[in-house]
């Protein structure tokens, strides 16, 4: 199920009847400066910085690394919508609401991505439940095994995996104002996280993902190129879905090289393999679920309280809690 599906009553404007006015405040005039703006965007920054720089040194797991930083992305969605209440750039505003539905498009993809996962993981027991129904197994359980494990790495043309969108973000050339710089934050770190999740979960590809760096003077710009530059090189390494799909091949010689006369000693150590590194799958897998989770809401919070302050009079829409 998409996640727009799931928090529909999150949408912005969201409503049990009745309809929105389309008057819109006119655009307020940009603050120059890199880092300018009121209090709430000076306290955005600072606190982006802090938190990138908790981030590390990374855990060695790149889903546990994903998954923190999608928790941070999470803090900085929710912390940006009073940053932005005292600025008053409506301009600046009103251009980033595109970018908050890509966002949520790439939520949605990612959670397909852990989906798929999650169904490749229960076919994986499945076949281990089949293989151990008795010693040394039937004939027709080693088959249904192996047709278990052959769904399990379906690539069908049918199904293919979503695509995980990337999520580029322009740099200003020009001094920017305050609300301008907190949703450069926010599209740097979203996009910091776009291109970790395909990295690691479509790491086919990873000759293709750009890990963005950041220039100007930002508070947060050294400690965002720092985890950027790690997360390029942790995502070089394999994960804990690397070390299932290869215990799975191992398995799978093992059953296509017994023809009728299996290796027992090989085959119990093979399931065994397969079932700790699944396993050790199944905590970060769910970890970086829930995390997704709370980006998407933070990111429908954020879309909500940008259109709310270029409405004209009170909107009727559902609160972030």
């Amino acid at each position: 199920m998409f996640l727009t599906d799931k928090y529909h009553a999150l949408l912005p404007f969201h409503a049990t009847g009745g309809g929105v006015k389309d008057h819109r405040r006119r655009p307020g005039k940009a603050v120059p400066g890199a880092a300018g703006g009121g209090p709430g965007s000076a306290r955005f920054g600072a606190a982006l910085s802090a938190r990138l720089g908790s981030l590390l040194p990374l855990p060695a797991s790149p889903l546990a690394a994903l998954a923190r930083l999608a928790d941070l992305l999470a803090l900085a969605l929710a912390d940006a919508v009073p940053a932005l209440a005292g600025e008053g750039d409506a301009a600046a505003v009103a251009a980033h609401l595109d970018a908050g539905v890509a966002l949520l498009d790439a939520c949605n993809g990612i959670t397909a991505r852990l989906d798929r996962l999650r169904r490749r993981r229960l076919l994986s027991r499945f076949a281990l439940h089949l293989l151990s129904s008795s010693s040394p197994p039937l004939p027709s359980s080693v088959r249904r095994a192996r047709a278990a494990l052959a769904d399990r790495d379906e690539r069908a043309p049918a199904s293919p995996p979503p695509p995980l969108p990337s999520l580029p973000f322009d740099q200003p050339r020009d001094r920017v104002s305050g609300a301008a710089t907190v949703l450069l934050a926010v599209d740097a770190v979203s996009s910091l996280a776009a291109a970790a999740a395909s990295a690691v979960l479509c790491g086919d590809a990873l000759h293709q993902i750009a890990f963005p760096l950041v220039s100007g003077e930002f508070p947060w710009t050294e400690a965002f190129n720092a985890v950027s530059i790690q997360l390029a090189a942790l995502a070089t390494k394999p994960s804990e879905v690397d070390a299932v799909d290869e215990a799975v091949g191992k398995l799978k010689s093992v059953l296509d090289n017994g023809d009728g006369d299996l290796d027992e000693a090989a085959l119990r150590a093979a399931a065994q393999e397969v079932e700790r590194r699944t396993e050790e799958l199944t905590a970060p897998l769910d970890r970086l679920s829930d995390a997704v989770n709370g980006v998407f809401r933070a990111a429908l919070c954020l879309r909500n309280a940008e259109l709310g302050s270029i409405m004209v009079g009170p909107a009727e829409k559902t609160p972030c809690k």
